[in-house]
Protein backbone atom coordinates (compact mmCIF):
# COMPACT_ATOMS: atom_id res chain seq x y z
CA UNK A 1 0.00 0.00 0.00
CA UNK A 2 1.31 3.19 -0.86
CA UNK A 3 1.24 6.56 1.20
CA UNK A 4 2.26 9.95 1.17
CA UNK A 5 5.34 10.67 2.47
CA UNK A 6 5.20 14.81 3.95
CA UNK A 7 8.40 14.78 6.08
CA UNK A 8 10.53 16.52 4.05
CA UNK A 9 7.86 19.48 3.13
CA UNK A 10 7.27 19.53 7.18
CA UNK A 11 11.65 19.78 7.47
CA UNK A 12 11.63 22.91 4.96
CA UNK A 13 8.65 24.33 7.48
CA UNK A 14 11.47 23.53 10.65
CA UNK A 15 14.03 25.79 8.83
CA UNK A 16 11.59 28.22 8.03
CA UNK A 17 10.82 28.80 11.55
CA UNK A 18 13.98 28.81 12.90
CA UNK A 19 15.02 31.52 10.38
CA UNK A 20 12.16 33.79 11.49
CA UNK A 21 12.46 33.01 15.41
CA UNK A 22 16.13 34.58 14.91
CA UNK A 23 15.17 37.23 12.51
CA UNK A 24 13.10 38.21 15.02
CA UNK A 25 14.92 38.21 17.70
CA UNK A 26 17.54 39.92 16.59
CA UNK A 27 14.89 42.69 16.01
CA UNK A 28 13.22 42.23 19.12
CA UNK A 29 16.67 43.05 20.70
CA UNK A 30 18.03 45.73 18.78
CA UNK A 31 15.28 47.61 18.88
CA UNK A 32 14.65 47.31 23.01
CA UNK A 33 18.55 47.30 24.28
CA UNK A 34 20.10 48.67 21.50
CA UNK A 35 18.44 51.70 19.91
CA UNK A 36 15.52 52.01 23.04
CA UNK A 37 12.40 51.68 20.60
CA UNK A 38 9.81 49.79 22.21
CA UNK A 39 7.11 50.55 20.10
CA UNK A 40 9.37 49.70 16.97
CA UNK A 41 10.48 46.41 18.51
CA UNK A 42 6.71 45.52 19.34
CA UNK A 43 6.26 46.03 15.85
CA UNK A 44 8.63 43.86 14.60
CA UNK A 45 7.17 41.47 17.17
CA UNK A 46 3.98 41.70 16.01
CA UNK A 47 4.92 40.64 12.15
CA UNK A 48 7.11 37.77 13.37
CA UNK A 49 4.38 36.72 15.47
CA UNK A 50 1.93 36.75 12.91
CA UNK A 51 4.63 34.39 10.68
CA UNK A 52 5.63 32.25 13.07
CA UNK A 53 1.27 31.76 13.52
CA UNK A 54 0.80 31.14 10.40
CA UNK A 55 3.85 28.45 9.88
CA UNK A 56 2.63 26.97 13.13
CA UNK A 57 -1.18 26.57 11.46
CA UNK A 58 0.78 24.67 8.10
CA UNK A 59 2.77 22.15 10.56
CA UNK A 60 -0.42 21.82 12.59
CA UNK A 61 -2.31 20.54 9.84
CA UNK A 62 0.27 18.70 8.42
CA UNK A 63 0.64 16.96 12.17
CA UNK A 64 -2.72 16.29 12.42
CA UNK A 65 -3.18 14.89 9.09
CA UNK A 66 0.14 12.19 10.29
CA UNK A 67 -1.53 11.13 13.29
CA UNK A 68 -4.49 10.20 11.44
CA UNK A 69 -3.09 8.66 8.16
CA UNK A 70 0.00 7.23 9.33
CA UNK A 71 -1.05 3.96 11.86
CA UNK A 72 -0.06 2.08 8.51
CA UNK A 73 1.76 -1.36 8.71
CA UNK A 74 4.00 -0.32 5.96
CA UNK A 75 7.28 -2.78 5.76
CA UNK A 76 10.74 -1.35 5.25
CA UNK A 77 14.31 -2.84 5.74
CA UNK A 78 14.39 -1.03 8.71
CA UNK A 79 11.36 -2.22 9.99
CA UNK A 80 7.47 -1.13 10.17
CA UNK A 81 6.48 2.73 9.75
CA UNK A 82 3.62 2.47 12.53
CA UNK A 83 5.15 4.31 14.83
CA UNK A 84 6.54 6.82 13.15
CA UNK A 85 2.92 8.91 13.90
CA UNK A 86 3.53 9.29 17.59
CA UNK A 87 7.46 9.78 17.35
CA UNK A 88 7.00 12.29 14.67
CA UNK A 89 4.06 14.24 15.15
CA UNK A 90 3.23 14.00 18.52
CA UNK A 91 6.16 16.80 18.71
CA UNK A 92 5.00 18.77 15.77
CA UNK A 93 1.15 19.23 17.34
CA UNK A 94 3.21 21.15 20.36
CA UNK A 95 5.43 22.88 18.12
CA UNK A 96 2.44 23.94 16.51
CA UNK A 97 0.30 24.89 19.75
CA UNK A 98 3.33 27.09 20.93
CA UNK A 99 3.37 29.09 17.45
CA UNK A 100 0.17 29.58 17.59
CA UNK A 101 -0.69 30.65 20.59
CA UNK A 102 2.37 32.76 21.27
CA UNK A 103 1.30 34.83 17.67
CA UNK A 104 -2.13 35.23 19.07
CA UNK A 105 -0.56 36.07 23.16
CA UNK A 106 1.74 38.77 20.67
CA UNK A 107 -1.11 40.13 18.90
CA UNK A 108 -3.66 40.56 22.06
CA UNK A 109 -0.54 42.19 23.86
CA UNK A 110 -1.27 39.25 26.51
CA UNK A 111 1.47 37.57 28.35
CA UNK A 112 3.71 35.24 26.42
CA UNK A 113 5.59 33.41 29.67
CA UNK A 114 2.55 31.11 29.85
CA UNK A 115 3.45 30.17 26.62
CA UNK A 116 6.96 29.77 27.93
CA UNK A 117 5.90 27.65 30.71
CA UNK A 118 4.41 25.19 28.01
CA UNK A 119 7.49 25.37 25.62
CA UNK A 120 9.68 24.08 28.94
CA UNK A 121 7.23 21.15 29.35
CA UNK A 122 6.92 21.02 25.33
CA UNK A 123 11.32 20.91 25.35
CA UNK A 124 11.34 17.83 28.16
CA UNK A 125 8.88 15.61 26.37
CA UNK A 126 10.55 16.27 22.95
CA UNK A 127 14.28 15.35 24.19
CA UNK A 128 12.69 12.65 25.84
CA UNK A 129 10.83 11.58 22.42
CA UNK A 130 14.58 11.88 20.57
CA UNK A 131 16.02 9.93 23.51
CA UNK A 132 14.00 7.03 23.18
CA UNK A 133 13.98 7.10 19.45
CA UNK A 134 17.40 6.73 19.39
CA UNK A 135 17.88 4.08 21.89
CA UNK A 136 15.47 2.05 20.02
CA UNK A 137 16.93 2.82 16.59
CA UNK A 138 13.29 3.83 15.34
CA UNK A 139 14.98 5.80 12.19
CA UNK A 140 17.51 4.71 9.65
CA UNK A 141 19.44 8.44 10.49
CA UNK A 142 18.92 7.68 14.15
CA UNK A 143 22.07 10.23 15.54
CA UNK A 144 20.41 12.88 12.98
CA UNK A 145 17.11 12.40 14.59
CA UNK A 146 18.20 12.72 17.74
CA UNK A 147 20.50 15.66 17.60
CA UNK A 148 17.16 17.19 15.64
CA UNK A 149 14.79 16.73 18.66
CA UNK A 150 17.35 17.55 21.13
CA UNK A 151 18.52 21.33 19.98
CA UNK A 152 14.95 21.81 18.91
CA UNK A 153 14.02 20.65 22.75
CA UNK A 154 16.59 23.10 24.20
CA UNK A 155 15.27 25.79 22.03
CA UNK A 156 11.74 25.22 23.22
CA UNK A 157 13.30 25.04 26.92
CA UNK A 158 15.30 28.73 25.99
CA UNK A 159 12.70 29.98 25.35
CA UNK A 160 10.93 30.58 28.32
CA UNK A 161 13.54 33.66 29.63
CA UNK A 162 12.83 34.97 25.72
CA UNK A 163 9.27 35.34 26.37
CA UNK A 164 10.24 36.78 29.53
CA UNK A 165 11.94 39.56 28.36
CA UNK A 166 9.28 40.37 25.29
CA UNK A 167 6.74 40.53 28.41
CA UNK A 168 8.62 43.14 30.37
CA UNK A 169 10.40 44.92 28.03
CA UNK A 170 8.48 44.85 24.27
CA UNK A 171 4.28 44.19 25.52
CA UNK A 172 5.03 45.58 28.48
CA UNK A 173 5.38 49.14 27.41
CA UNK A 174 2.10 48.63 25.72
CA UNK A 175 0.68 46.33 28.54
CA UNK A 176 2.17 46.85 32.06
CA UNK A 177 0.28 44.23 33.26
CA UNK A 178 1.82 40.90 31.18
CA UNK A 179 5.10 40.69 32.93
CA UNK A 180 4.68 38.19 36.06
CA UNK A 181 6.19 40.65 37.85
CA UNK A 182 6.09 44.62 38.13
CA UNK A 183 9.24 45.75 36.16
CA UNK A 184 10.47 49.21 34.56
CA UNK A 185 10.05 49.72 30.95
CA UNK A 186 13.87 49.85 31.09
CA UNK A 187 15.88 46.47 31.58
CA UNK A 188 18.14 46.82 34.66
CA UNK A 189 20.42 44.67 33.58
CA UNK A 190 21.04 44.96 29.69
CA UNK A 191 24.16 43.25 29.48
CA UNK A 192 22.65 40.07 31.26
CA UNK A 193 19.73 40.28 28.78
CA UNK A 194 22.12 40.68 26.38
CA UNK A 195 23.74 37.50 26.82
CA UNK A 196 20.93 35.61 27.23
CA UNK A 197 19.07 36.86 24.15
CA UNK A 198 22.33 36.03 22.44
CA UNK A 199 22.19 32.26 23.55
CA UNK A 200 19.03 31.55 22.70
CA UNK A 201 19.85 32.72 19.23
CA UNK A 202 22.32 30.79 19.08
CA UNK A 203 20.32 27.40 20.15
CA UNK A 204 17.69 29.08 17.37
CA UNK A 205 20.94 28.74 14.67
CA UNK A 206 21.92 25.16 15.87
CA UNK A 207 18.25 24.30 15.21
CA UNK A 208 18.26 25.27 12.19
CA UNK A 209 21.28 23.50 11.02
CA UNK A 210 19.89 20.27 12.62
CA UNK A 211 16.34 20.82 10.28
CA UNK A 212 18.58 21.30 7.37
CA UNK A 213 21.02 18.64 7.98
CA UNK A 214 18.14 15.84 8.56
CA UNK A 215 16.26 17.50 6.00
CA UNK A 216 19.20 16.79 3.64
CA UNK A 217 19.82 12.90 5.02
CA UNK A 218 15.75 12.00 4.58
CA UNK A 219 14.88 14.60 1.07
CA UNK A 220 17.93 13.16 -0.82
CA UNK A 221 17.48 9.77 0.59
CA UNK A 222 13.81 9.60 -0.56
CA UNK A 223 14.36 10.75 -4.06
CA UNK A 224 17.21 8.59 -4.65
CA UNK A 225 14.70 6.27 -4.81
CA UNK A 226 12.70 7.78 -7.98
CA UNK A 227 16.05 6.91 -9.74
CA UNK A 228 16.46 4.13 -12.57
Amino acid sequence: MGFIDDLSVIVDLLVLVAVVIFYTGFLVWFHTLYKSEPARAYTQLREGGFVLALLGGLIGMFAIWGEFTWPLTIQTPGGALTVYNVFFFDPLILLSLLLVAFGTAVWAKLPTHFIGVMAVACGGGVIYYGYLGFQNNLTLDHLETFLLFLVWGVMALASYGATLFVDWFVIGPQNPNAGPLASSATPAYPRMWTVLIFLFLVVVVLAGIAAIWYGQDITWGHLGGLGP
